[in-house]
């Protein structure tokens, strides 16, 4: 059974009510940062649809028909649409697969459900062919789109669907839940993990299982002693390039969100990345609003690519944006301008 988590609860509530007044909404956009296990609500829901004996709370049982085709993945009333393999996008041709679905009646269940994910990776002419259906819905139908970047989706689509935004900023049962999963020596608290992770609970217990912190912090270290002279560029390229670049292009980008806040003013409490403050607001005193941002967007751009992992060089996308880091915060290329 895909695990249910407190933060959803709320969310849940509303949608099981929606249920049993016969409300459900046809089109749910579940929008949130990574490691809110909004799959896992998605399959969750889909499931409770299926089932043919609904637990308290509208749960699925898990033992009868439905959720067992559901739990195996086999369901001829659920498809499922993500990028193929081999491929960044989600295509018309795939979108044209879920006309097809829909256009049959339901064989074992109420509802004809479908799950897209991510959903921001469709392209423009599958979104505007998604849009068709979600302009005039068969009827039962019950359509899941799932992102991390909802504002990579149209506004059209986005309009036409019930938006449900997973947050855990002001959950305490959310805080409590992780720190109890936290090692009793890790001397962290549950609180500064999130925010170091960007607020997913599950991606902050990834964060710890594969010892992103130490990695973090070296990156960091070596990111500092680049840019004052310390540290060769490509001893640096060939040091991050034994790991998933992921995470350093993530570090890079919250460093000059970070940047970017000092030099408009704001406390230095309200930084993604407190620990280092004293050594950006160094940072932020060399660089222009226009540098920063170009800085900004560079690493937003090449995370991106990476996500996407289709025809990319690794090292060229790391001396990219190491390049653009240098020009920015360099003190010896500030001396000489």
């Amino acid at each position: 059974m895909p695990e249910f988590y407190p933060w959803h609860q709320s969310h849940w509530n509303s949608l099981m009510a929606s249920q049993i007044a016969k409300r459900m909404p046809h089109a749910i956009l579940l929008m949130g940062p990574e490691g809110m296990g909004k799959r896992s609500f998605a399959s969750n829901l889909i499931q409770a649809l299926s089932c043919e004996y609904p637990q308290k709370g509208g749960h699925g049982c898990g033992s009868c028909a439905g959720c067992r085709l559901q739990l195996a993945g086999s369901h001829p009333d659920n498809l499922t649409l993500f990028p193929r393999e081999g491929k960044q996008t989600i295509s018309v041709n795939q979108i044209r697969q879920l006309h097809s679905h829909l256009a049959l009646k339901a064989r074992q269940s109420l509802f004809k459900t479908v799950i897209i994910y991510p959903a921001e990776e469709m392209t423009l002419s599958a979104a505007n062919s998604l849009l068709k259906i979600l302009e005039e819905p068969p009827g039962r139908t019950v359509l899941l789109l799932i992102t991390s970047a909802s504002l990579r989706l149209p506004i059209t689509i986005r309009s036409r669907c019930q938006q449900l935004f997973f947050t855990i900023s002001k959950s305490q049962e959310v805080k409590m839940w992780l720190q109890q999963r936290l090692p009793p020596s890790m001397n962290l608290d549950a609180v500064t993990l999130l925010r170091l992770s960007g607020g997913g609970p599950l991606r902050a217990l990834e964060y710890v299982e594969q010892n992103f912190l130490f990695y973090r912090k070296e990156f960091i270290n070596n990111l500092f002693s680049l840019t004052q002279g310390k540290l060769d560029l490509f001893e640096m390229v060939r040091s991050c390039l034994k790991d998933n670049l992921g995470e350093p292009l993530y570090w890079i980008s919250t460093l000059v969100e970070d940047t970017i806040r000092l030099r408009s003013g704001v406390s230095k409490r309200f930084l993604v990345n407190h620990d280092v403050a004293n050594s950006l607001q160094l940072l932020a005193r060399r660089a222009s609003f226009e540098m920063l941002f170009a800085l900004l967007k560079k690493a937003s751009c090449n995370r991106e690519i990476w996500k996407g992992q289709i025809n990319i060089n690794p090292q060229l996308l790391l001396e990219e944006i190491l390049i653009q880091w240098l020009i920015c915060f360099s003190k010896v290329n500030h001396e000489h301008t």
